[in-house]
């Protein structure tokens, strides 16, 4: 920080001006000045030069009518100050007295702070030493079998912020301590505490032992595989639809005995077979066995409404997406039970965990079932995150998708009353598809606010208007896109979850 300086205070001598005053911030790396105003009849303005050379005032900055002015965020050195004014004919005087300021760089006293101190790439004979520091600074390593360490490297006189050094000549299978320093541009040293590596036994020809493989994260497009060795070693998974695999991960070729990598592009509701590959710094290859895991269905809430009575519906997605159900009554649905809603006052909420955002990739699928043909616009799902919304409404001849603002992002004709439609939304990132039925019956490519959303109720818009008059079955929210014979699927297919028959569900007829 610079240290303050007393303010100080300059007369100068204007043609339309009869004094300049010079105030100095030095901590803020600002100049503030003020002058008289002219007494000289018909001044509109005045024109304050500076530079950095007396009397040379590379930039000039017309102040208008105001005789204070404050120039920020000078960098250190010695800036000239002078004013003029003019009037409306462009007439101007000379440049007043200059008056001049030294804006005085910090002194850095702080040592550099050293973090992330590592041993890598340690075999019989050799090691790396890697560091980080908060500034540029030099680069040396201090090294020994004991505390008093004893060896050192050459010093590396390279300002840097990401520091490496080889230790080399080492007795194989021995513990050594190390520290590491570094001096900034200022010369502040700083010294790191004591750590230690073993170096390797020599020869190795022992692969690494490979345990604890798991495959966690699993969504519909990707999952992470983990594992661990015995000794350091690199990390590589092979994968694919069979045992054959046919896909490999780049290799990470870092030391570690903890592994991880994570395999995306893949197709969902799909089994995988996968092993893990790792070698040790001596070459020495290991494999795992097979292991397989499934990908998901991508499915963010699914709502059946099978309990057919009481006020709750269970989220059949597994995220917990609980239906609370305000007024609607239990009625006959597409598939075994729906919720009734009644126009006027009935809807119900769900919770929001795993949704995607408003303008994120997404499919939505259910019934509905238009009990009366209605003049002004209701709402059949409504999706809303802060400033940004997405609800699925008719009115007259008329059903589409609503966004942020109450704008239709696309329409399509209604399909008849008192009997059951599939809706469908499909939206890309780019291009919005609305099916009826299975059919394409609209497309849109306006954008829509992008938020996450907070909000999701069913039978009437959130905040609680646009009541919907019908039935609604079989809501499910995906977190990607379905291709059309998915959707079609999902379309003639029971919603189905850990709280309904799997084996059951395509024997189900409409109700």
């Amino acid at each position: 920080m610079l240290p303050a300086m007393r303010t100080q205070k300059w007369l100068v001598c204007l043609i339309f001006a009869s004094y300049i005053c010079l105030l100095s911030n030095l901590i803020a790396a600002d100049v503030s000045l003020a002058w008289d105003p002219s007494d000289s009849p018909g001044v509109t303005g005045y024109r304050l030069g500076y530079g950095t050379a007396s009397g040379q005032y590379g930039t000039v900055v017309d102040v208008r009518k105001v005789t204070t002015w404050t120039v920020s965020n000078l960098a250190p050195g010695t800036y000239y100050f002078a004013v003029k004014a003019y009037d409306s004919t462009g007439l101007e005087s000379e440049y007043s007295a200059e008056v001049s300021t030294t804006i005085v760089p910090p002194v850095d006293t702080t040592a550099p702070v050293i973090s992330a101190v590592a041993a890598s790439e340690v075999n019989a004979t050799s090691a790396t030493i890697s560091w980080t520091t908060n500034e540029i600074a030099d680069t040396q390593v201090e090294y020994g079998k004991t505390a008093s360490y004893g060896s050192s490297t050459v010093l590396n006189p390279s300002l840097v912020t990401a520091h490496s050094q080889g230790l080399s000549d080492l007795e194989a299978n021995t513990t050594y301590n190390y520290r590491v320093r570094s001096r900034d541009a200022a010369g502040n040293l700083a010294i790191s505490g004591n750590f230690t590596f073993k170096t390797a036994a020599a020869p190795d020809d022992t692969p690494p032992v490979i345990s604890d493989v798991v495959s966690s994260n699993v969504t519909s497009s990707s999952a992470t595989i983990t594992w661990r060795t015995d000794e350091s070693a690199d990390t590589q998974v092979e994968y694919g639809t069979t045992a054959s695999y046919g896909l490999t991960t780049a290799l990470n070729g870092s030391m570690a005995t903890t592994h991880s990598q994570t395999l995306n592009g893949l197709k969902p509701n799909t089994t995988y077979h996968f092993r893990v590959k790792s070698s040790d710094a001596a070459g020495n290859a290991a494999a795992s066995e097979d292991y397989t895991f499934t990908t998901g269905s991508g499915l963010s809430a699914a709502f059946a409404f099978e309990e057919g009575n009481g006020s709750q519906s269970t989220d059949l997605s597994g995220n917990g997406n609980t239906v609370s159900i305000r007024y609607p009554e239990w009625a006959s649905g597409r598939y075994g039970s729906s919720l009734s809603f009644d126009g006027r006052h009935s809807y119900a909420t769900a919770g929001t965990s795993g949704l995607p955002g408003i303008n994120r990739p997404k499919t939505i699928s259910f019934w509905m079932y238009l009990s009366d043909r209605v003049r002004s616009t209701t709402t059949m799902l409504s999706m809303a995150g802060s400033g940004a919304s997405i609800r699925f409404a008719y009115r007259d001849s008329q059903v589409g998708v609503i966004g942020t603002r109450d704008r239709w992002i696309m329409v399509a004709r209604r399909p008849s009353l008192r009997s059951w439609h599939h809706f469908g939304y499909v939206f890309d990132g780019m291009q919005h598809r609305l099916y009826i039925d299975g059919v394409l019956a609209a497309t849109s490519t306006i954008e829509n606010a992008d938020a996450a959303v907070t909000g999701f109720q069913i039978g009437a818009a959130i905040g609680g208007s646009q009541y919907f008059r019908g039935r609604i079955d079989d809501v499910q929210v995906y977190d990607r896109v379905l291709e059309l014979g998915e959707l079609r699927a999902a379309k003639d297919t029971r919603v189905a979850g850990p709280a309904l028959d799997l084996a059951g569900q395509q024997a189900l007829t409409a109700g």
